[in-house]
Parts: structure tokens; sequence; C-alpha cells
């Protein structure tokens, strides 16, 4: 690749990282503040105790930090399927130096989510609620309000 480009890609992501600072922020302190506070990063986990179409995706990546692509396939195979789909996005964006994504890539997103969806309907079905990551939390907020109400 020509040094032009890669001077045209470091300025693209250097001007992203910019402008998506505070949201970047606002993620990282969430994941590491949620987990101490709320005892799950999970919002409905914290909320009703049932996991969500995403639960698993955090460990998921983690394992494939970890390079246990076995141990992530466990927690949520979409994990790959979702990083393929990052790396066809930042692909178009820094690559072919699109400002949107295109059509396909917009409908392969939707069909992800679609198929996440899908596949936590298996997941319940099959897996909840005795095996991790699709089991019930009982410390949750919901469950805590019950209690608090029976008595």
């Amino acid at each position: 690749m020509k040094k032009e480009n890669w001077k045209l890609i470091s300025y693209r992501v250097k001007k992203d990282i910019a402008e998506l600072k505070w949201a970047i922020i606002a993620v990282i302190a969430y994941f590491a503040l949620s987990g101490r506070i709320l005892g799950s990063v999970c919002p409905l986990v914290y909320m009703t105790g049932f996991p969500c179409p995403s639960c698993g995706l955090t460990r998921a990546g983690l394992a494939v930090l970890h390079l246990d692509f076995g141990r992530a396939w466990e927690m949520h195979p979409f994990i790959f399927l979702i990083g393929l789909w990052v790396l066809a996005a930042a692909y178009e964006r820094y690559g072919k130096g699109r400002d949107g994504l295109s059509f396909h890539l917009k409908l392969a997103g939707g069909a992800l989510i679609a198929g996440m969806v899908l596949f936590y309907i298996y997941r319940m079905y099959v897996y909840f609620p005795n095996c991790p990551p699709m089991t019930y939390y009982y410390d949750n907020l919901l469950y805590h309000i019950w209690e608090l109400v029976k008595q």
C-alpha cells in the first residue's frame, strides 16, 4: 500500500476517534464499572435476571482475544460472524474510504441481528436456565422488588 494511502487511513482513524471519544470513554467506563456496581454488564440481566440475545458475547470476545476459540464458540458462536462484519465495515470505511455502509453490509448486519434473535430463542428453549450463559440470575432488580412486595 502506498504511503499516501496509509496517511489517509491514519487521518481517518484519528478523526473518527476524536469525534467518538466521549462515546468510547462512556463505553469503557460502563464496562469497567457496571460489573462491579450492578453485578453484571448486561442491563437486562441486572433488571430481570434473564439473559439477552447477546449474552455471552463479552465472554466470547475475551476468549477470542485469548485465542481460546472453542470457549468463544461455546459462549456465543456469533462472535465470529460479528468479527467478520466489523472487519468488512472497517475495510469499507478505511480501505475504500466510504463514509457510510454499503447496502450489502447493512443487509448483512440486519441478517446478523435476525440470526442472533433466532439463535436466542433456540438457546432459551434448549439451554435455559441451567447452562451458562443462558442462566437465570436471581440477584436482579425485579426479584428484589418482588421479595420486598411479598413481605
